[in-house]
């Protein structure tokens, strides 16, 4: 029986973020998602426009697979009556890490077809899912007892975003799995502990160039 539109698109996306994820975006090929599918070239066409807008579709996945984890893990502690800030920090902290392990090729490639993607003048879904990655931390900071406005709130979460992103990601580059662990485990407790000191102060840091009496 053949396939309706949604279930070809499914399918066609399972394979295209497998693919993906096994090889990042040089392996994503329409004559291989094709074979795999049991479809031609032209169907995938038919639903996507391009390989960039199959690509794109599999990170709108992905970004809403990592919101979800995020949100997993603040249910978790709501469960558990857990409301401390650093431990929820802590917690997304830890649900990203687990989510770039969980996907070492596709969230790489994530990243890279982000840094080609054309400027645009205004938001578009692909940028919504991100804000509302940035708003589970705001959301988190919100709750917190920090005398800031809501724009160096923002601020700080996608500060705060960044900030682990980029522990991990230089995390990765030691050879050794273990150190690989234990750097990125004491570089986000370091950070989150730093930020909230820093947050409590007002969150304009202003204090970072003084000397303390």
């Amino acid at each position: 029986m053949a396939l309706d539109k949604e279930e070809t698109s499914e399918r066609v996306l399972a394979i295209a973020e497998a693919l993906i994820n096994e090889g990042g975006m040089d392996n994503l090929k329409a004559r291989t998602i094709a074979e795999q599918a049991g479809i031609s070239v032209g169907s995938i066409y038919n639903l996507f426009a391009d390989l960039d807008g199959v690509h794109r579709a599999v990170n709108m996945r992905l970004l809403d697979r990592l919101g979800a984890a995020g949100a997993a893990a603040m249910a978790d502690l709501a469960r558990r009556g857990v409301t401390d800030v650093r431990q929820r920090l802590l917690a997304l902290a830890g649900a990203y890490i687990g989510f770039v392990e969980a996907h070492p090729g596709s969230w790489p490639a994530l990243l890279a077809f982000n840094r080609r993607r054309p400027v645009l003048s205004e938001p578009d879904a692909y940028e919504s899912r991100l804000d509302q990655l940035f708003e589970i931390i705001a959301a988190v900071l919100a709750e917190g007892n920090f005398d800031i406005d809501e724009e160096t709130r923002q601020t700080a979460a996608r500060t705060l975003w960044s900030s682990v992103h980029g522990i991990v990601t230089s995390g990765y580059a030691a050879r050794s799995l273990r150190r690989q662990a234990d750097e990125i485990g004491r570089q986000v407790e370091l950070l989150v502990a730093v930020f909230i000191r820093g947050l409590e102060r007002g969150g304009t840091f202003a204090h970072a160039g003084t000397t303390a009496p």
